[in-house]
């Protein structure tokens, strides 16, 4: 049986959430363990297990959070933006210049942990449908509006994947010429 630490505040699945993201930023997926995310939590190993049923619920649940905070609102944003040439230049704005600890960190995790690999190519298939639906409300040629899609998608999560992301960063005016070139018929 598992008890709670006396001075320890009330958790909720946030917080775990929370802070299983800092620690996989900042060492990666083997840092996703009870007993070191709670200590991390000041509360004992039962508070974990309070909130989740098991390891793999809680991984399960650390990549929606992930997928919600890494891209939830942008897409929203996107898909609420009238001007389509506006939600596309928004979505590049925001996506190359965004998140490149956390994101490599989850990419990481995809290529050792199957489950992992499933959510996160949900999440990559989200994004891409995201930009095709923009590119077509744009104008682009529905053929050409999917492969259009993937290859902005690929540049951004390849630039996540240099050694130096933060170093190869376009400017907002180049990528608004992005923008221009994608929307092209």
């Amino acid at each position: 049986m598992y008890v709670y630490l006396m001075d320890a505040p009330s958790l909720t699945p946030a917080d775990w959430l929370n802070v299983a993201l800092k620690e996989l930023r900042a060492h990666g997926h083997g840092a996703l363990k009870a007993q070191p995310l709670a200590k991390a939590l000041n509360v004992t190993r039962g508070s974990f297990y309070h909130h989740f049923d098991s390891l793999e619920s809680f991984h399960t649940a650390v990549i929606a959070h992930w997928s919600e905070l890494s891209s939830g609102q942008i897409i929203r944003t996107a898909q609420e933006t009238a001007d389509p040439q506006q939600a596309l230049d928004d979505l590049l704005q925001k996506t190359f210049r965004s998140g490149e600890a956390l994101e490599r960190a989850v990419r990481a995790w995809a290529t050792v942990e199957p489950l992992v690999a499933t959510a996160v190519a949900k999440v990559d298939e989200e994004r891409i449908q995201v930009a095709q639906a923009i590119l077509v409300r744009g104008g682009a040629p529905e053929s050409t509006a999917r492969p259009r899609a993937q290859l902005l998608y690929w540049a951004a999560i390849g630039r996540l994947m240099m050694p130096l992301p933060s170093d190869n960063i376009l400017s907002p005016a180049e990528l608004s010429d992005l923008t221009h070139l994608m929307l092209r018929r």
